[in-house]
C-alpha cells in the first residue's frame, strides 16, 4: 500500500467556531489509508486538546494572530515555509482570512503540490474599515492566483466572492459544512425538552426561544438583547436563552441586567439538549458564512427568526421555515420573534419544514468525502467525484 498523503491545515486560532468545528470533523473524517492530517495553528484555544485528538500532528505557530499586525505577518509567512520545508505536504489547505493569505503565498512559494483555501466567510466584513477593504481584496485576489482551488461552504457565498473577484475564473466548488445530523435530528422528543426544560428551571408552557453563538461583534450580541428587551415586554410567555461566551460578554450581562426572562447560559457542551427543548431559534448576525448554530437549529426542528446576511437565506424561507429580518435593526428582529410566536401551530409546522429542507444536505460524512475529492483532484488523483457539492457555473 503507498504512503498515506500529508494534508496540512492552516488556521487562524482554536477557539470555539465554526470554521474551526469543520476542519476539525474534516479532520478526524479523512482515510488515514489515504492521509496523514496535521493542523498548524497559534497555540491554545478552547479547540486545541480537541485537535491533538484528531490530527496526527499539531504544529504550533508562533507568529500567526487573529488580529491585523503587518509586523507580524512577515514572521508567521516565513514561520510557515519552514514548517512547510519540514513537513513537505502534498496538500495545504488554508482556513480564515489571515492563514489563507499567509498559508497560500508561502505554500506556493514551497511548491506544494495542491493548495485549497476555504471560504468559511467573506474577508471583508460590515466592520471592515473602508480604508482596509481594498488592501485586503487585493492580499486575498493575489493568493486566490496562486492557489488550486477555493471551497465555499454554501452557494450564496461562491456567488459572493465571485462578486468580489475572490475566486479565480476555473475555481469554486461548493462542499457544504457538515454537522452531526443524527445527534440534531434526534434530539427533539417531549421526555427530553422536558427535562431539560426542569433542568434550566424554564416554565413547561413557556415559549423559548434560543441563541447560540460567541459574544464578539460579528454575532451581535447587544443587538440581541435589545431585541429581546422589546419582545420579552410584548409576549409575558416568552423566555429567551442565550447560549455561548466571548469578549463581549460584560458588556452582555450589563444589557441583560433586569430581564429575568433571558437566561445567559455561556458556553455549553449540551447544545443539542438546548436546542430540543427549544421552539425557536433566534440569529442576530452581522455577517455569517452559513452559520453552523443555524444549521444545527433547523435539523433540530426548529423555526428560525435571522438576519438575512450572506448564506443565511440558503437556510431560512421567510413564510416557511421562518422569518428574515435586516441586519443591525433589533426593532425588526423583536417584531419577528413576536410575529413568529404568536400562532404556535404555525411555528411549528415552520419548525418540521426547516427539518425537511436540510435532511441530507450537510452530512459531516458528505463534506469529508467531498474535500477528499477535492484534494485528490487537484493533485490530478481525480478518483472521486466531488459529492457534497458542486460550484455554480
Amino acid at each position: 500500500m503507498p504512503e498515506p498523503h500529508v494534508v496540512l491545515h492552516v488556521l487562524n486560532h482554536m477557539d470555539h467556531g465554526g470554521a474551526q468545528d469543520n476542519t476539525l470533523a474534516t479532520c478526524e473524517g479523512l482515510d488515514r489509508d489515504r492521509w496523514r492530517v496535521v493542523i498548524a495553528a497559534p497555540a491554545g484555544g478552547a479547540q486545541a486538546e480537541r485537535a491533538a485528538r484528531v490530527a496526527d500532528e499539531v504544529v504550533d505557530l508562533v507568529h500567526l494572530q487573529r488580529d491585523l499586525a503587518p509586523a507580524r505577518e512577515l514572521p508567521a509567512y516565513q514561520e510557515l515555509r519552514r514548517v512547510l520545508a519540514r513537513l513537505r505536504p502534498d496538500v495545504v489547505h488554508t482556513h480564515g482570512s489571515k492563514a489563507g493569505v499567509v498559508g497560500r503565498l508561502a505554500a506556493a512559494a514551497e511548491g506544494v503540490p495542491a493548495i485549497v483555501h476555504t471560504l468559511h466567510g467573506m474577508p471583508v466584513t460590515p466592520a471592515t474599515a473602508r480604508y482596509l477593504r481594498p488592501v485586503l481584496l487585493a492580499a486575498e485576489r493575489r493568493a486566490a492566483r496562486r492557489a488550486h482551488e477555493v471551497v465555499c461552504v454554501c452557494d450564496s457565498n461562491l456567488v459572493e466572492a465571485r462578486a468580489l473577484r475572490i475566486v479565480p475564473a476555473g475555481q469554486g466548488v461548493v462542499v457544504a459544512s457538515g454537522v452531526d445530523e443524527g445527534l440534531f435530528a434526534t434530539a427533539r422528543t417531549e421526555e427530553r425538552r422536558t427535562e431539560v426544560r426542569r433542568r434550566l428551571g424554564l416554565p413547561p408552557h413557556a415559549v423559548v426561544g434560543v441563541w447560540v453563538g460567541r459574544l464578539m461583534e460579528q454575532k451581535a450580541p447587544l443587538d440581541l438583547v435589545a431585541a429581546a428587551r422589546l419582545a420579552l415586554a410584548g409576549n409575558p410567555d416568552l423566555h429567551l436563552v442565550v447560549v455561548g461566551d466571548g469578549e463581549l460578554r460584560t458588556e452582555v450581562e450589563r444589557a441583560a441586567a433586569g430581564l429575568a426572562r433571558l437566561h445567559l447560559l455561556g458556553h455549553r457542551d449540551d447544545v443539542a439538549d438546548l436546542l430540543a427543548t427549544a421552539d425557536l431559534f433566534v440569529q442576530s448576525s452581522l455577517w455569517e458564512g452559513l452559520g453552523r448554530a443555524l444549521t444545527e437549529a433547523c435539523l433540530a426542528g426548529l423555526p428560525s427568526v435571522a438576519t438575512a446576511v450572506n448564506g443565511i437565506p440558503d437556510l431560512v424561507s421567510p413564510g416557511h421555515t421562518g422569518l428574515l429580518v435586516p441586519a443591525a435593526r433589533p426593532d425588526l428582529l423583536a417584531n419577528a420573534v413576536l410575529e413568529a410566536t404568536s400562532d404556535l401551530d404555525r411555528l411549528q409546522a415552520w419548525g418540521l419544514a426547516a427539518a425537511t429542507s436540510v435532511r441530507g444536505r450537510f452530512d459531516v460524512r458528505a463534506m469529508v468525502d467531498g474535500l477528499d475529492a477535492v484534494y485528490a483532484r487537484c493533485l490530478g488523483h481525480d478518483d472521486a467525484p466531488v459529492r457534497a457539492g458542486a460550484g455554480l457555473p
